[in-house]
């Protein structure tokens, strides 16, 4: 079932786009604040950026990763078809988020602005928390630091610690959702402090291992 995921999420992302860009008007509104506040205006034909990015060039690379990359020697990992469809609809629930926002500002109705992003991102990050503990050594996904490329034990446990971290971030994330007001800047800097905590950890579970041996 996995290997139908991604080429689905593909698939829907271009229906909705191509559905969308004969609904919408000639400008658009292109990005906005975490306010929800329009900041910039640009061609319908915008829509289709993150569509071509996914396209041409992420879900290639990911798919044919395991022929390209020397850790996975030629062969897809069973989680690889889920990571490939987790990133895929990643990239379907922001473009959807995007549509919505273009159509919404088209009707004159107000955008949800960051609850919705945060509701969303929320979803990913719990997706991710499950994946990551069964993700193996690779170059292209991951935490990807030259402590866990070097060493599959410590590629194991950062791992394992990242899957617990980024499911509570996908719960914080939730919760910011609900509650609002500024605590959209409260997950960004919870997931800046994650990010330098997992590298630290990496570092440390390697420096640990190196001196036992």
């Amino acid at each position: 079932m996995g290997k139908w995921l991604a080429p689905l999420g593909l698939f829907l992302t271009w229906a909705l786009t191509l559905w969308a860009y004969f609904q919408l008007p000639e400008r658009i509104p292109a990005h906005w604040n975490a306010q929800g506040e329009v900041t910039r205006y640009g061609s319908r034909l915008e829509v289709f950026l993150l569509p071509l990015v996914l396209t041409l060039l992420l879900y290639p690379l990911l798919a044919l990763a395991p022929r390209l990359d020397p850790k996975l020697r030629s062969q897809a990992p069973p989680v690889w078809p889920w990571l490939l469809a987790a990133v895929v609809w990643t990239f379907a629930l922001i473009q959807g988020a995007f549509l919505y926002a273009a159509w919404s500002h088209a009707q004159g109705r107000p955008f949800p602005g960051e609850r919705a992003i945060l509701g969303a991102v929320g979803l990913v990050f719990l997706v991710l928390g499950l994946l990551l503990p069964r993700l193996p050594p690779n170059h292209l996904a991951g935490v990807r630091t030259p402590w866990t490329l070097e060493s599959p034990k410590v590629w194991r446990e950062v791992h394992r610690r990242a899957g617990w971290i980024f499911a509570l971030l996908g719960l914080l994330a939730w919760g910011a959702a609900l509650l609002g007001g500024g605590w959209l800047w409260v997950w960004l800097a919870a997931l800046l402090a994650v990010g330098v905590h997992l590298v630290l950890f990496s570092y440390l579970a390697w420096r640990k291992g190196a001196q036992g041996e």
